[in-house]
This record gives structure tokens, C-alpha cells and sequence, in this order.
């Protein structure tokens, strides 16, 4: 398929901030089976960028902490799935697209720094969903409230699913460097999709 081919291409040259905005867009398109409007969308736009940003960002600062070469990327493969099946009104998952390419000679024989440069991701979905829960506790006005509240949801939802122990997920890699880390890890996601009303 030359068109695939293509469209591959195009995406492997893509700069971050541009495959940054397409993962968002892929999340984002949630909004329109969840909310059905605009200021809906707008909400599940501004939760998806606070949810995957600083994920991506974490896991890249980590990864150059120890001189790894590492930037966000997307292909185009996986944006379209993901597109498609956050369209999908009946599944209740959200998938995002993109990845944090990380790329040093020692990293794949070192599980400790896979693992807490795997970790770095979902720890920051679990203390920005704690920050916006607080504020939503604590803001007395209906609309911000809510917007919080589902901004604290949204990363609660990333950070459990990012912590699956399968496939290319930061789950695998943190449970193969250290399973009670994980298991800390995986319980306080659990903790913060109940608190956020996600489960």
C-alpha cells in the first residue's frame, strides 16, 4: 500500500510539536461521542493536552537525565487507530497515539533506567489528577469545578492504562525493573480512578 507508505513518511518528519497536536487530536475526538459539543470537545481538548504533555515530557526529561537521546514522535499507523477508535462511541477506553523515542547505547541492558524513565509518565498523570481533584474539591464554581474534575479523571485513566504490564506499554517496563514499584504504582492509579469517579 503506497498510500500507507506515504503517509509514514510524511509523519516520520514530523517535529514534536506537530506530533503533539496530532495526539492530542486523536484523544480529543473522545469529546465528540462523550459531550456531543463544543464546549464538551473544548473540555476534552485541554484534558487531553494536560494529560499527555507533561506525560511525554516526563518521560523524555528522565531519559535525557541520563544521556539518552529522546524526543516525542508519532506514526502515522497508530494515530489513525487510535483516531478511529476513540470515535467509537460504545468503547469506554481512551487510547492516545505517539511515543517517546528514547535512544542510548546501554539503555535496553539497563531495567533500571528503562524502568523509572517508564515510570516518570504515569507518576506525573497520578499527581496532576490529584492537583485537579483538589481543586475541584475545593472551587465553588460549577463549571471550573467540572473542568477539573475531568481533567483529574482523564490522567487517572492515562496513568492506569499506561501502567498495564503488556505490549509497549510504561507498565511492562516498570513491572520488569521492579514489581513492588509497580504494584505501588498500579494501586494508586486504581485509588485515583475511584476518587475521580472512573471507576
Amino acid at each position: 500500500m503506497s498510500w500507507l507508505r506515504e503517509w509514514e513518511w510524511r509523519f516520520s518528519r514530523l517535529g514534536e510539536v506537530e506530533s503533539f497536536a496530532l495526539a492530542i487530536l486523536s484523544i480529543a475526538v473522545k469529546g465528540i461521542t462523550l459531550y456531543h459539543a463544543g464546549l464538551g470537545i473544548a473540555i476534552a481538548v485541554l484534558a487531553a493536552t494536560i494529560a499527555i504533555v507533561p506525560h511525554e515530557l516526563a518521560h523524555r526529561q528522565t531519559a535525557r537525565q541520563y544521556g539518552c537521546y529522546s524526543r516525542f514522535t508519532l506514526n502515522f499507523t497508530g494515530f489513525l487507530f487510535t483516531t478511529i477508535i476513540n470515535l467509537l462511541p460504545f468503547f469506554g477506553l481512551v487510547f492516545f497515539s505517539g511515543y517517546t523515542l528514547i535512544s542510548c547505547r546501554f539503555f535496553s541492558a539497563d531495567k533500571r533506567i528503562d524502568g523509572i524513565t517508564a515510570a516518570a509518565g504515569p507518576i506525573t498523570n497520578l499527581v496532576i489528577s490529584a492537583l485537579f481533584l483538589a481543586l475541584a474539591a475545593f472551587t465553588p464554581n460549577f463549571l471550573l469545578s467540572f473542568i477539573f474534575q475531568t481533567i483529574a479523571g482523564f490522567n487517572a485513566v492515562v496513568g492506569f492504562f499506561n501502567l498495564l504490564p503488556f505490549w509497549i506499554l510504561d507498565g511492562l517496563k516498570v513491572f520488569r525493573w521492579n514489581v513492588v514499584v509497580w504494584v505501588i504504582l498500579i494501586a494508586m492509579s486504581l485509588v485515583m480512578m475511584f476518587l475521580t469517579g472512573e471507576i
